[in-house]
């Protein structure tokens, strides 16, 4: 009787270690994923960075990631070169066009996710297509109403596009938040007398805060890198109206890339993207998580 009751003790402890080892295992592969994944995107954030304190000879002569000799010459170049007027355009447009996008979809959203219409369905397939057109293929066509408009060479003419391109996406996303939100707090509000206007300023606006903030972190990355809209209507203007990404585009020309200014440039405007990801990054995975998937 007593062998048996070892032997079972010992078989448990034995599937008990098992257990143990597996459950390591998968820990050990999982933390390994993460860790290449952290290294993957990281890498080349790095390397810009080692490019920018490097001089123009170390860029072909060294793959070291930390330079022998860091240098700061590439950064005083860029600074002399009117990066901060860039940098200012580059911010007034991506502020204004991060505004205008938060306040047409939120009450758009609202909208679509709370009233019933006919035509509500084909609306949103609608606004849904739009958003798999390629902003490249209707530039051309874009350019030449903005030009009939009298809007090219103007910072305001920039805005409105990025606003009219990026509101499918963000008016999306955004309704996917509202449909989390109990439709009992409208109830309460409409019983308490306010009309539907208060109801999303004094009611839905605070709990509907995360999504919000995806969605101007979303628009605000978007905006700050993008080149060929800016391009296509600010080029003809002059280098007093160029944005971030179009001021880096001086330091390739013909005879030669100043990969180091590039580099410099680069690292000067990925700041202010990293500083508004952690201003906002505590509402990121939540507003994602919760405006994916309908409560």
């Amino acid at each position: 009787m007593g062998g048996n009751t070892d032997t079972t003790v010992g078989r448990l402890r034995s599937g008990v270690s098992w257990s143990r080892l597996r459950r390591y295992c998968y820990d050990g592969i999982t933390y390994l994923v993460y860790a290449l994944a952290i290294g993957f995107f990281l890498f080349p954030v790095l390397w810009v960075l080692s490019l920018s304190l490097r001089t123009e000879g170390a860029v072909y002569t060294s793959l070291e990631l930390i330079p022998a000799e860091p240098s700061l010459d590439s950064y005083r170049e860029v600074l002399d070169s009117g990066i901060l007027r860039w940098l200012w355009n580059t911010l007034f447009v991506t502020v204004l066009t991060v505004a205008g996008i938060i306040v047409v979809t939120t009450p758009a959203a609202y909208a679509f996710s709370r009233f019933e219409f006919r035509g509500r369905r084909s609306l949103l397939l609608a606004v849904l297509g739009f958003q798999m057109i390629s902003p490249i293929v209707i530039v051309l066509p874009l350019y030449d109403i903005m030009r009939t408009l009298g809007l090219t060479e103007s910072h305001a003419g920039l805005v409105l596009l990025y606003i009219g391109l990026q509101i499918p996406f963000s008016l999306w996303l955004l309704k996917g938040y509202f449909d989390t939100i109990p439709t009992e707090l409208d109830k309460a509000a409409r019983i308490d007398g306010c009309n539907r206007l208060q109801t999303l300023r004094y009611v839905l606006l605070r709990p509907v805060m995360p999504g919000i903030a995806v969605v101007a972190i979303f628009n605000f990355v978007l905006t700050w890198s993008e080149f060929v809209m800016a391009y296509t209507m600010l080029s003809p203007g002059g280098e007093d109206l160029y944005t971030l990404s179009m001021g880096i585009y001086v330091f390739d020309n013909q005879l030669a890339t100043q990969w180091t200014n590039v580099a410099a440039a680069a690292v000067v405007g990925i700041v202010p993207i990293i500083a508004f990801f952690v201003a906002l990054q505590r509402y990121f995975v939540r507003g994602l998580t919760e405006g994916a998937v309908k409560g």
